[in-house]
């Protein structure tokens, strides 16, 4: 294990679900937005929202590298900046947290089979990746919950969109209106399951969260931490710098 996931181990641990439509689905926030249309609070998916959650995540890898901050709760919090390459299906970013009183920062770079770190004493990552300098291990999601962030990252791009129709048969739910940056949004829960759901969507369970613009992207979503009621991890999503590539350059 790296020294950056090391002192993630007192963090709590959850388990990332990844089906046919990815990752798996969420309960409605319990705060004060209220739905600004008529429909109820929620309530299963219309057809135009089924084609929203959809095609999110292709419209991901349609963006290739997309800007992400993350911050993850807890008595050792961490918080991350960087990107993520939908395209290429790579991370980078810098992380900082705090292990017995003292700050540590690092790199971080991630795929979906491995999991990369290094310290530094920069305050934000640098371009181009670095080539060497990596300690790595493979990317474990229920080893730490950083180790599960960066999987349920990954996870939200895919090369094609999902099936708007095989999706509004499934438990997944629309939440309520709201805006990210004055951009407005509905927020989304994703499905349990890629199966039909045999009864009425439930609030329940409370996995991910999408904020998810009229055009289809992503803007933000909520992870819960599991073992903490009402804790979530807050990702946000925002367009990289065209310059912005995460190829390690050849040596």
């Amino acid at each position: 294990m790296v020294r950056f996931s090391r002192g993630m181990r007192p963090l709590v641990v959850m388990v990332v679900m990844v089906g046919v439509l990815g990752v798996a689905g969420c309960a409605p926030s319990d705060g004060p937005d209220a739905p600004t249309s008529s429909q109820a609070a929620g309530s299963a998916l219309s057809t135009e929202q089924a084609q929203r959650l959809a095609i999110f995540r292709f419209n991901n890898f349609d963006s290739g590298v997309r800007a992400v901050t993350f911050s993850i709760p807890g008595q050792q919090p961490v918080q991350f900046s960087g990107w993520v390459d939908y395209a290429a299906g790579a991370g980078y970013g810098f992380a900082s947290t705090t292990v017995d009183g003292a700050a540590d920062t690092g790199l971080l770079r991630f795929t979906p089979q491995t999991l990369g770190y290094q310290p530094t004493t920069l305050d934000k990552a640098p371009l181009p990746v670095p080539a060497d300098g990596w300690q790595e291990s493979d990317l474990d999601p229920s080893a730490t919950s950083l180790s599960n962030v960066v999987a349920v990252l990954l996870s939200l791009g895919n090369d094609r969109p999902d099936n708007p129709q095989l999706l509004q048969q499934t438990d997944a739910l629309w939440l309520r209106s709201d805006d990210v940056d004055g951009v407005a949004v509905d927020v989304f829960a994703s499905p349990t399951s890629d199966t039909p759901a045999t009864a009425a969507p439930s609030n329940a369970a409370p996995t991910i969260r999408y904020w998810i613009d009229e055009t289809g992207h992503l803007m933000k979503a909520e992870i819960p931490v599991s073992g903490q009621a009402d804790t979530w991890t807050t990702v946000e999503f925002s367009d990289a710098d065209p310059s912005v590539s995460l190829a390690v350059p050849t040596q």
